[in-house]
């Protein structure tokens, strides 16, 4: 381990990073200026969380707290399990190096923990512990405990035991934001602030684990065999995958069944078995989500979001909404980039997959949106932020994008959606084009046979891991299968700004390719949004998956009867996406999207998990010319 910290002293020392206030920080100032304190704090219950507090050596005003909360490794640890934390090793986390350069150039109390029952922390952990002490929050009486009172348990002992200003800001990214958004909930009167940034939110119905109650394969079975683990005592050491894909992970889980995959596991992995054991929306799931007890909310908070991430989309978008209809008097902000998960912490972010942004989008971010917010707010400096900051992306070819200051392409609303975005539907023809003038005249059918066998791939690429370039990836690939239904569009004239939620409107059929019939039939249908370039780029904007057993509500599955038409309606995560002049819109229809999502049996399985091989069989489905797509069509200029 001490060669590994040499090494990186070694590396970090000849880097040097420009904060938002103009300092030239590097690992030298950062030890020059800095001192590193690592403590165990008490919770309410005995349990006792460690803690690397960061503080300024001089400062001439006391400052506020910047917070993180992580179920993450913030190595170095100064200290192994058992033992008391020890002066004088005063190697730093890269976290305080990264997106909190711009509070340790201020001079904030920097302060990184990690969440009971990870690493050196004591107690038990739990995936995303559900919220219990409600619009209490840290103040419930008794011994309730959860993230929100181990929050506040925290900054009680921060205000009392390091020189801060009396106002805290907590931010996170992904599971932190998770975190983040619980210290909301903790109701502590002196968190003026907070980010949740890519929160986890819900993961049956659109984050990390499953999208509209569909099992997210590839993330689920390898980050889960390290992440569903529970860890037997505090150590400093991470927990190993169960799963080693060193194959091409199409080639890794094709034929091989749900309860095959899951009979893998055992009972190693305590969350994985409660996934299998709850396979619909039920009280499990519902107790996760934070969103319905974000009422009342306190501090201002700065929801910030990517459109193309893989992982947490639909949290920054639900959380935002959650605290928009819940708590209207909140001080609420939302900044949502063209970015992968986490895209605005890289401060050089410019591209994905084929797709080109414009330059530095994420140094723009954490010093023109993120900074000011906190210092509005926990400093009184500066000015109110505005509300709604976007990055919207439309010209997307290289040749054209590289080199462009993305600080030029920001645009501010007052709301999020826009508030002059007029609904516009998109309808696919019976033969496969589309079609924005209403519904078509004349009734008809597309069908495609999905094939478990053969399931689309989600992206033309061989790998062992998940690509998260997928999000933007060209889909020509999917266009020359037989088994995707392909609608486009003409060729734009005129630009065309869709902004806000996609909702799909699917009426479809289900048969047998026989001709038999089943009373017991259930498929997934995958929608895709794409912007073909001139260049013959296949761009996709965005895209989703709906299983046909939750078509009307998914806390109870319904099977599908072949030939009988059904119809059924879900939300795609928001878009700001100008579909420019020379473009053309194209939406793509198909039963898989593998190894991204499980392949659905297409026979009706009460629990998807216990699917074995005889119930995997291929079908027809049949798309129907009265189907359409939904989106905000903003009446502004072109990009």
């Amino acid at each position: 381990m001490r060669k590994f910290l040499s090494l990186l002293l070694f590396v970090t020392f000849s880097v040097s990073l420009m904060a938002q206030n103009g300092k030239n920080v590097t690992v030298k100032w950062l030890k020059d200026n800095y001192t590193k304190r690592e403590v165990m704090i008490p919770m309410r219950d005995g349990v006792r969380l460690y803690t690397a507090v960061y503080e300024p050596v001089s400062a001439v005003d006391a400052k506020p707290v910047m917070l993180v909360r992580t179920p993450y490794s913030l190595k170095p640890y100064g200290f192994e399990a058992g033992e008391e934390p020890l002066p004088g090793k005063q190697t730093y986390s890269s976290g305080i190096w990264d997106d909190l350069l711009n509070y340790a150039a201020d001079g904030y109390v920097v302060v990184l923990q990690n969440v009971r029952g990870t690493f050196l922390s004591e107690g038990d952990f739990e995936n995303i512990r559900p919220h219990l002490g409600g619009m209490a929050g840290g103040t419930a009486k008794g011994c309730i405990v959860d993230e929100a009172t181990d929050t506040y348990d925290t900054v009680e002992w921060l205000l009392a035991n390091t020189g801060n200003n009396g106002n805290i800001g907590v931010k996170g990214t992904s599971y932190p934001g998770f975190y983040a958004t619980m210290a909301a909930l903790s109701r502590h009167p002196a968190i003026k602030a907070v980010s949740p940034q890519a929160p986890v939110t819900d993961w049956f119905m659109g984050d990390d684990a499953h999208h509209n109650g569909a099992l997210c394969l590839a993330d689920c079975y390898r980050f889960g065999s390290s992440m569903y683990r529970t860890r037997k005592a505090p150590s400093t050491k991470g927990l190993s995958k169960l799963v080693n894909i060193d194959t091409d992970l199409y080639e890794y889980f094709l034929g091989r069944p749900m309860a095959d995959l899951s009979a893998y596991f055992g009972d190693t992995l305590a969350f994985w078995n409660s996934m299998v054991s709850h396979p619909d929306y039920d009280r499990f799931w519902k107790d996760r989500n934070p969103g319905r007890h974000l009422k009342d909310i306190k501090p201002a908070v700065l929801v910030t979001g990517g459109f193309y991430d893989a992982e947490d989309c639909y949290g920054a978008f639900e959380t935002y909404n959650e605290i928009r209809g819940l708590s209207p008097e909140c001080n609420l902000y939302l900044a949502v980039g063209p970015w992968y998960h986490g895209g605005w912490k890289n401060r050089k972010a410019n591209h994905l997959s084929g797709a080109w942004f414009g330059e530095a989008s994420g140094e723009y971010y954490l010093d023109d949106i993120e900074y000011p917010f906190f210092t509005y707010y926990l400093e009184g400096k500066g000015n109110m932020p505005a509300r709604v900051n976007i990055l919207p992306s439309g010209e997307t070819l290289k040749s054209k994008m590289e080199g462009v200051p993305s600080s030029t392409l920001w645009k501010t609303y007052s709301s999020w959606p826009p508030s002059d975005a007029e609904p516009i539907r998109i309808f696919f023809s019976g033969a496969d084009s589309l079609n924005m003038s209403g519904l078509p005249d004349v009734l008809a059918f597309r069908t495609f046979t999905s094939d478990p066998t053969n399931p689309v791939p989600y992206m033309d690429v061989k790998s062992n891991g998940r690509d998260r370039a997928y999000m933007t990836a060209d889909q020509s690939f999917a266009s020359a299968r037989e088994d995707v239904l392909t609608y486009s569009g003409n060729v734009l004239s005129d630009t065309l700004h869709l902004a806000g939620p996609v909702k799909a409107h699917m009426e479809l059929r289900l048969d047998l390719p026989d001709g038999a019939y089943s009373k017991n039939m259930d498929a997934d249908i995958v929608v895709k949004l794409i912007d073909v370039r001139p260049d013959g780029y296949q761009m996709l904007v965005r895209g989703d998956v709906m299983p046909l057993r939750y078509r009307d509500g998914f806390s109870k599955a319904k099977a599908v009867k072949a030939g009988k038409v059904v119809s059924v309606d879900f939300t795609m995560c928001d878009i700001d996406h100008y579909f420019l002049p020379g473009h053309s819109l194209m939406i793509q229809i198909q039963g898989s999207w593998f190894p991204l999502i499980a392949m659905n049996p297409q026979t009706f399985v009460r629990n998807p998990f216990t699917a074995t091989a005889k119930d995997y069989r291929p079908i027809n489905v049949s798309i129907s010319s009265h189907s359409f797509l939904e989106c905000g069509n903003v009446n502004a200029c072109s990009q």
